[in-house]
């Protein structure tokens, strides 16, 4: 829908910006994003609760509905409050019920408080399990990864706080240094410390390394990661007209930031090898070639893709351009993307009955990740890099409002480079229409409770 607007204003002749305005579509658009990548991560942790304490902690089920209820509440609400406030349904209160206007934060402060709230709870559904595990456990090394899993799961509600000193009468200096504490440090930064903790966790799980070989890579990598991913965040700080010295330190520190989760990536790549070769039967081939999937879009999309734009002299000319949008695209639906799929089959592929998992359903599952990752490369690589590349071009020809233009899309290049994406977008939605498909399975081969 976001990309016909920017060629035709419309989508295929239907008026649909009249009841759908561009700002609607692209608010939804990034927070469908974190809500469906939160959801999948909020599931996964309660999975985990009782694989590693042996059991299902009493009434847990009760605070699992409430969350998954309150999750409804937030998502549906808060998306309702942005519609009607840009269509000025919603005047009075807007700040509070509508669309707060920051991207990354365009929840209403009211949903965003609820959003904490629910997240507070999802870690209480944790400790329910975790600290009873940790105090039970003999195994000291186990009893770590338990730990750090439980302190992941601590700072995704506690870096997204930040999100609170933004107010409607808050100065912008100060109110874009807070919201890149969300985009840089809670989504980049914190999302990616979980996951490297959580793929630590499934390694294990898997088979594919051992505790303590994984504890001991998990320390350095969460060094690295929060150490470069702080400082790192200074690289934004050109907006705020900070010292100069953030954006030498920050451009570097950034670029720094995938090393982790590509050495993990590699090592669970090293121990898959070892299967392969033994003709041993590895009966998570789904979730490996994602994970594989989430290695290579780290170092494309997030690295060099973000490596590519985050200098600052480079930044000042392209903000926001499609060279912006090959990095997110890049970032987000390949890494934490691919990573939430992963994930996703990890756990269907343990609460569902081995009958699914014929070599029918694991060649599905292969076919919808080559189709994911050919669609997601020809978005990012065949359209918006070279539209990026014109934009910049026409910023420093022509001045960076010049290039923002919608004129700019009716030039004939960019007009048929964005009618290009769809080829990439029918393909990418074709995987994406396959997992649906496997995922609805699923739910007809899910075992039976055993409560005892």
């Amino acid at each position: 829908l976001m990309a016909h607007y920017y060629v035709e204003n419309e989508f295929f002749g239907i008026p649909l910006q009249k009841l759908f305005p561009f700002n609607i579509a692209k608010t939804w658009h990034l927070q469908l994003v974190i809500f469906w990548v939160a959801t999948i991560w909020l599931a996964t942790g309660i999975y985990v609760v009782p694989r590693v304490l042996g059991k299902e902690p009493k009434h847990q089920g009760k605070l699992v509905d409430i969350l998954f209820i309150a999750l409804l509440i937030v998502a549906g609400g808060s998306m309702l409050g942005e519609w009607g406030n840009i269509l000025g349904w919603i005047n009075e209160k807007w700040w509070l019920f509508g669309h707060f206007g920051w991207e990354y934060i365009e929840l209403g402060k009211f949903w965003q408080i609820l959003f904490i709230i629910g997240m507070i709870l999802w870690m209480v559904i944790l400790a329910r399990g975790f600290i009873p595990a940790i105090k039970l456990g003999t195994d000291q090394h186990r009893n770590r990864l338990i730990l750090l899993l439980f302190i992941g799961a601590i700072a995704i509600p506690l870096f997204y706080l930040a999100s609170l000193f933004i107010m409607p009468n808050t100065h912008v200096t100060f109110a874009d240094y807070w919201r890149w504490w969300i985009v840089h440090l809670w989504v980049e930064g914190i999302f990616e410390a979980f996951a490297v903790i959580l793929i630590g966790f499934l390694m294990v799980d898997m088979k594919l390394t051992t505790i303590r070989s994984t504890i001991r890579a998990l320390y350095f990598q969460i060094i690295l990661l929060l150490g470069t991913g702080i400082v790192g965040m200074g690289h934004h700080y050109y907006w705020q007209g900070d010292h100069s010295i953030w954006l030498a330190l920050g451009s570097s520190f950034s670029a720094l930031e995938v090393v982790p989760l590509c050495l993990l990536i590699w090592e669970a790549y090293t121990h898959y090898r070892v299967y392969k070769f033994s003709k041993i039967e590895f009966p998570y081939k789904g979730t490996f070639i994602f994970l594989a999937s989430t290695g290579l879009w780290n170092a494309l999309g997030a690295g060099a893709l973000g490596f590519l734009i985050n200098a600052p002299a480079i930044n000042y000319f392209e903000h926001g351009t499609q060279w912006t949008a090959a990095h997110a695209h890049g970032s987000m639906a390949g890494v934490y993307g691919m990573f939430s799929i992963a994930i996703l089959l990890y756990v269907l592929r343990n609460i569902t009955r081995s009958e699914l998992w014929t070599r029918r359903t694991e060649k599905w599952i292969s076919i919808a990740c080559w189709l994911l990752n050919i669609g997601l490369a020809g978005m990012v690589l065949v359209t918006l890099l070279p539209v990026g590349y014109i934009q910049l071009k026409d910023a420093l020809e022509h001045g960076y409002w010049h290039a923002r233009l919608p004129e700019f899309y009716q030039q004939d290049t960019v007009f048929w480079l964005m009618w290009g994406r769809m080829p990439w977008d029918l393909i990418f939605t074709a995987g994406v229409i396959i997992l649906f498909v496997i995922t609805v399975r699923a739910f007809m081969y899910v075992k039976k409770v055993n409560n005892h």
